[in-house]
């Protein structure tokens, strides 16, 4: 069963070119250090939904809830990609993560 895991990151004003660089290196350590291969993909709202300033959404698509599982527990076991969470805290004004299953 495929699932989508997709997070809003709303971040504090100013702080959005920062917020930028740092989720370009995660993304790149997640696919370097840990082997996360699947697409992703970043937008940011334009049209309805809620403010488009300071957002950005990530979505990342695995094959299954334990392909996801094995990915977070790497991720959070590394301690480059821990340091960066630590930096997450300080640019963030909020950040909502939603977990969806692909429909057949």
């Amino acid at each position: 069963m495929k699932v989508i895991i997709r997070e809003t990151l709303k971040f504090l004003p100013g702080k959005l070119d920062e917020g930028t660089k740092l989720l370009k290196r995660s993304l790149a350590l997640s696919k370097e250090k840990i082997g996360f291969s699947s697409p992703i993909r970043k937008y940011t709202p334009w049209l309805g939904g809620g403010s488009s300033i300071n957002t950005i959404i990530v979505e990342a698509e695995y094959e299954s809830l334990t392909q996801m599982e094995e990915f977070l527990e790497k991720s959070m076991a590394d301690p480059e990609m821990m340091e960066i969470n630590r930096k997450w805290e300080t640019i963030l004004e909020s950040s909502k993560e939603e977990l969806y299953m692909v429909m057949p």
